[in-house]
């Protein structure tokens, strides 16, 4: 509700001499009665009454997460964006651009985006005389007063008249060219655009993106994209968009690797037991004058959103007469704590730890103010630094009862299903988001249609369950461990931000040593049973879900190096699904190994999997250093650059390659943050792994401050890997 005043310039009263006379000699008018209407309403407010009033009432919070690029808040993001970006052309973006005399823009509005620190993003399609300029971003970082605060992205010179001119070639014609080079049968409708393309010379070509795919009863799915000369027919490059988690050729298997299964992963648990979590360790250094009679304040801001369990201050001020002072600690929801009130008489400076434990059940999610007061005369000081240790209270479990429901992988959880006319039970969760829902392929190649997974009890995976069922559970929790780890712990609401359903597909073709995400939806093979079981583990269906965050957010292209960071995001995200399980489930056990559960169905070796986060160089094909780049640039080898780089961020441990240790990582917690917000927002489609280690960089400033050991810590993991 809004109250509203009608405004405007006061009614203009004309005055003749006598009045004004009688305005003067008036004598001072009786006090009247207020006119109190007897309904149980007070009288009439007044002008200023009103006004008091809406000084109270305070507007709601912008929303978070991805907004409706029509609503008036993306509009306003979108102007501003444009109108900095493009400083001397009228922002309108309906405006059609500069050919033929026509105005063009440079750039189109892909998403706009909210987050919880009050900063919006703008990401910007660059287009040049109305051509889309092929894996070209600019996103624009609004703070919270809405201004631009910096730009990521390329906005390198193209030539004049590279759109307007006339492609020598035809779309039938290119799209003949990549049929010949597919040199197989698609099963979609290809499909061209004309695109502006960056050659691998660093010369822009007019060109044509054409995109051909053979999906369906494959062992390793393709769709093909093919940057073809819109002259010559020549094809610049090619390369395929669908991940598969088949072993890539040369990997090795089983223990063949070089370094033994009883080296040490680092961290195989989950920080601290299941439903318990690491504390929280924040800091400030204002270094900040204390003056005579004056006040300082310093702030912290908290993003995990827990319960506060017990928590310690620790200060560290510089006073010649700290019974001068008065020390007190407001958390998030205006709670004051005074934790030095003139103590301590004429000594020297605060140099301790307080345990306040009067903030126990507080949310530690926000901003805490440390108040720092000078009551008298003469003696100054500094305040230093400060931080705040906090002990957050553990997760409570689901009850037992609920728990249930019977997996392959991850042992017993607590399925959330839709019941249906008949009484039987499907796995369709509407609880979540838009819904995560699994569905039964039939074993077709291709997965489609919505046939259901049916219990009669709705307590899944019993031994007397169908057989189909069980593959179908795994996938079920996968989905949903991977929409709570999204909500829970990054604070985005599914792929899209905006609560998109998550499908899956069980028993897809035949003995399918496979599972990938096609842009929409999971496909999972039942394996072969030989090489690998159903492949519907945690870190494998979170891994292939993270590639439709990533398609949603920066777009990483699936070839040299943003394709390596596409696939390292993947196994990053993969892990932290597995990691958030773990802190909710005692049956899952995290680890640094990717996809191990379903690869190896008959031994049960955790130590044998897809690929190794904490030393890549294990599977015998992957790289862990920026040196062996040119060596290694297939996107799944090259991915060990930066998995290591998170690894040691996280988790803390030394490169093999380069001998660099990384001391005390920050935890799973702050690097999942950290490299999710470097995805989200300040990565573009082309994104270099040395502009990963900006883009991360960037993330931790704005989440922990630019002089934080967090900021630090990303430093030293990516100079580990040798990318500086």
């Amino acid at each position: 509700m809004t109250i509203r005043r009608t405004e405007g310039p006061k009614p203009t009263i004309r005055t003749t001499p006598a009045s004004e006379a009688q305005q003067k000699t008036a004598a001072k008018p009786a006090t009247i009665a207020p006119n109190v209407i007897k309904d149980g309403f007070g009288p009439a407010a007044k002008t200023t009454d009103l006004a008091r009033a809406e000084q109270t009432l305070k507007p709601l919070p912008p929303p978070v997460g991805r907004l409706s690029l029509e609503s008036r808040e993306a509009q306003t993001a979108i102007q501003t964006s444009l109108a900095h970006l493009t400083p001397n052309t009228k922002t309108s973006i309906r405006n059609p651009g500069i050919a033929g005399g026509i105005q063009l823009p440079s750039f189109t509005p892909k998403s706009v985006e909210r987050d919880e620190l009050g900063m919006t993003h703008v990401r910007l399609d660059r287009q040049h005389e109305g051509v889309k300029v092929f894996g070209e971003q600019v996103v624009t970082h609004l703070d919270q007063q809405g201004k631009v605060k910096t730009v990521t992205g390329d906005q390198t010179t193209i030539p004049a008249g590279l759109g307007t001119e006339k492609p020598a070639l035809s779309h039938s014609q290119v799209l003949d060219i990549a049929l010949k080079e597919f040199g197989g049968k698609p099963d979609r409708q290809p499909h061209s655009e004309r695109v502006i393309y960056k050659d691998p010379s660093g010369e822009y070509r007019n060109a044509y993106r054409v995109e051909v795919s053979n999906v369906d009863g494959t062992e390793e799915p393709r769709r093909m994209n093919y940057l073809v000369d819109a002259n010559s027919g020549k094809i610049y490059e090619q390369f395929n968009t669908i991940d598969g988690y088949a072993r890539q050729h040369g990997a090795a298997h089983g223990h063949s690797h070089a370094h033994g299964a009883d080296e040490a992963h680092g961290a195989d648990e989950a920080p601290g037991s299941a439903g318990a979590a690491a504390d929280i360790k924040v800091s400030a250094t204002p270094n900040e004058e204390i003056a005579d009679l004056a006040t300082v304040t310093s702030k912290i801001n908290v993003e995990d959103d827990v319960t506060v369990e017990q928590l310690k201050l620790d200060l560290d001020i510089d006073h010649t007469f700290k019974g001068d002072l008065s020390v007190s600690l407001t958390s998030p929801s205006g709670k004051t704590e005074v934790v030095h009130n003139r103590k301590g008489g004429s000594a020297d400076n605060i140099k301790e730890s307080f345990d306040l434990s009067a903030f126990a059940g507080e949310s530690a999610k926000g901003e805490w103010t440390l108040s720092v007061k000078d009551n008298a005369r003469r003696d100054t000081g500094k305040l230093n630094g400060w931080s705040l240790n906090i002990t957050p209270k553990a997760t409570q479990q689901p009850e037992q009862g609920k728990a249930d429901d019977t997996t392959m992988y991850s042992g017993k959880v607590a399925l959330d299903t839709t019941k249906n006319d008949d009484g039987t039970y499907q796995l369709e969760d509407k609880t979540r988001g838009k819904g995560v829902a699994t569905y039964d392929a039939l074993n077709r190649e291709r997965a489609s249609g919505q046939t259901q997974i049916k219990d009669d009890n709705d307590v899944w995976g019993e031994a007397t369950d169908p057989e189909r069922n069980r593959a179908a559970v795994d996938a079920h929790y996968g989905g949903q461990m991977t929409y709570d780890f999204l909500k829970n712990v990054l604070g985005r609401d599914s792929i899209d931000g905006s609560g998109e359903k998550l499908v899956s597909y069980v028993h897809v073709s035949n003995n399918y040593v496979n599972a990938y995400w096609d842009g929409q939806k999971m496909s999972y093979g039942d394996g072969d049973g030989r090489n690998s079981g159903p492949l519907t583990a945690l870190d494998i269906a979170g891994h292939e879900i993270a590639h439709g965050l990533t398609e949603r957010t920066a777009g990483l292209i699936y070839r040299g190096e943003s394709g390596g960071l596409n696939e390292a995001m993947s196994d990053i995200m993969g892990a932290g699904v597995e990691w958030y399980a773990s802190t909710q489930n005692p049956d899952v056990k995290f680890n640094w190994t990717v996809g191990e559960k379903a690869w190896t169905p008959k031994n049960g070796d955790d130590t044998d999997g897809l690929r190794y986060m904490d030393d890549p160089t294990k599977d015998g094909y992957s790289v862990d250093h920026y040196s062996n780049y040119p060596k290694q640039t297939e996107v799944h080898g090259s991915s060990g650059i930066a998995n290591n780089a998170f690894y040691l961020l996280a988790n803390g441990g030394t490169n093999r390659t380069s001998g660099i240790e990384v001391k005390d990582g920050i935890g799973m917690d702050k690097g999942l943050k950290i490299y999710y917000r470097a995805l989200a927002h300040y990565m573009t489609p082309s994104t270099t792994f040395a502009q990963a280690r900006t883009a991360t960089i960037n993330a931790a400033t704005d989440l922990y401050g630019a002089d934080s050991p967090e900021v630090q810590k990303v430093k030293e993991s990516w100079t580990a890997v040798g990318v500086n």
